[in-house]
């Protein structure tokens, strides 16, 4: 495939990620709609122009092309007549943007394969901040009180081999994968069907986390996860705008900061309280500045592995220069 028609992609990819985000029922605004319209009917016309300057004949650009003109199609058919209610329009914007994303996940892998990057499109999904909620409470439950010590590293390497092989076992068998993405339900992103689980890699996170036999970094780690990666995501998608390269937002990273400091202060006071208040301040804003800062620089690799071994090394660092 030529490398120009491949770039061409990518950078319509980010214009239509972009608009993804905008068609985001927590983002939509009603006064959007014009602006909306006009941006998806400049991005239209590129594919069509695309499309057309694409090779038909030629095998290497034949996925591509086909997924180009798929999308185009799609927005041909299916973008909203003006003439409607507001309500109406808002109901018909939110199903092109459910018939779209398919289609971008799709053309997204497709440019993987060629080393060109665009985001995987991550809605808000309020039963999933919850299991991330739940799951960071818990996770230090578990650490403090239940799995102490060795059996904290055999039960996590168990896990992750489990989890692991359900990955391989996916792969093979698009039978379950499919009964996997349905037990996940409303949990799972969409773009997991064809990647790697984003569970496995906070299973994988928690054994890298436990056999650092570090009960106080583990515990900071995970809840740093568990609160401040699901309110990045709420805050940048409603209020964010300044807008980085990777589609997070300014307001989304400062949320992460401020939240996953505040729970992990919470959890030295609770647990460690022996460790001075000044100690602590600086413990928790840095393991949560340095997970915010993997969150933002994570691409290819999944948040739920960076962030917590980012969180756990940046305030291990600290507590070493500091003498704790």
């Amino acid at each position: 495939m030529t490398q120009p028609h491949a770039l061409e992609g990518q950078d319509l990819a980010l214009e239509l990620y972009a608009l993804l985000r905008d068609l985001d029922p927590a983002a939509w605004r009603d006064d959007l709609e014009q602006v909306v319209r006009s941006r998806l009917d400049e991005i239209s016309a590129r594919l069509d122009e695309l499309v057309a300057e694409m090779p038909s004949a030629d095998a290497h650009v034949a996925k591509l092309r086909a997924l180009l003109a798929q999308l185009s199609a799609l927005i041909d058919e299916y973008t909203p007549n003006p003439d409607l209610t507001a309500a109406e329009l808002r109901a018909q914007w939110q199903a092109l943007r459910a018939r779209l994303q398919p289609s971008y996940e799709e053309l997204a892998a497709a440019l993987r394969e060629y080393a060109l990057h665009v985001p995987s499109l991550r809605p808000i999904n309020y039963a999933r901040n919850a299991l991330h909620v739940s799951s960071g409470v818990l996770g230090v439950m578990v650490i403090q009180h239940l799995l102490t010590g060795d059996r904290l590293v055999w039960v996590a390497t168990t896990l992750a081999i489990f989890a692991w092989s359900l990955e391989i076992s996916r792969r093979r068998s698009e039978t379950i994968n499919r009964l996997c993405m349905k037990v996940l339900g409303k949990v799972a992103h969409p773009h997991e069907a064809k990647r790697v689980n984003s569970s496995t890699w906070y299973i994988t996170a928690l054994m890298g986390l436990a056999w650092t036999f570090d009960p106080l970094l583990a515990s900071l780690a995970v809840v740093v996860l568990g609160v401040a990666d699901p309110a990045a995501a709420i805050i940048g998608r409603r209020y964010g705008r300044v807008r980085f390269a990777n589609g997070r937002s300014l307001e989304g990273s400062l949320a992460f900061v401020g939240v996953g400091a505040l729970g992990a202060l919470t959890v030295l006071a609770v647990y460690y309280p022996e460790v001075s208040f000044g100690a602590a301040v600086g413990l928790s804003v840095v393991g949560a500045l340095a997970g915010a800062i993997a969150e933002q620089v994570s691409r290819t690799l999944d948040d739920n592995l960076s962030i917590p071994l980012s969180v756990a090394a940046g305030a291990g660092l600290l507590a070493v220069l500091i003498g704790l």
